[in-house]
């Protein structure tokens, strides 16, 4: 595959994702609206992803290893 099919499917899946996105923003504001509902869903899916942020991916033991072993010593 030469560079530029690769970058017009890269950007064809990307402009898919965007307009999917954009679609998903619709569906939840038509079933949702501006309520406390719609706020609860919208917390229910940002803690989740922020513990997988800090514990999965290594954010907290690039920031605590070196703090708690400084520390001990």
């Amino acid at each position: 595959m030469n560079l530029l099919s690769s970058t017009y499917v890269f950007s064809f899946f990307t402009l898919l994702s965007r307009v999917l996105g954009y679609l998903r923003d619709i569906l939840i504001a038509i079933f949702l609206g501006a309520s406390i509902y719609a706020d609860a869903f919208f917390v229910a899916f940002r803690l989740p992803n922020t513990f997988r942020r800090l514990f999965a991916e290594g954010t907290f033991n690039a920031a605590f290893i070196p703090s708690y072993v400084s520390e001990k010593n």
